[in-house]
């Protein structure tokens, strides 16, 4: 579902891109919908058929991480079939987290 390429003020950002893996030709779409609630009502319709989700929370954030199991459903509700979901946290870097 997403890349992270976070720009706030656009809310939702995409990329496309074709790539080959075993010898097969694959079309790659990353969505980024940056976790607005302004944007949250569009998202539903970025989820239709997608096989994959990134879903990215912020360690120095409590609300980020409460948020998780939104997203999580979200995807599940949404999705196009069968589809996988992976947990990224982000800002692990941080020293205050």
């Amino acid at each position: 579902m997403y890349l992270f390429l976070i720009k706030p003020t656009v809310g939702i950002d995409f990329l496309a891109k074709n790539i080959s893996h075993h010898a097969k030709s694959y079309r790659l779409q990353l969505w980024d919908t940056a976790g607005q609630e302004r944007f949250r009502s569009l998202i539903p319709s970025y989820l239709k058929d997608a096989h994959s989700a990134i879903v990215v929370f912020d360690v120095s954030s409590k609300i980020s991480f409460a948020e998780v199991p939104m997203w999580l459903k979200m995807f599940e509700q949404n999705k196009g079939g069968e589809g996988t979901m992976y947990l990224v946290a982000n800002k692990t870097d941080l020293e205050f987290r």
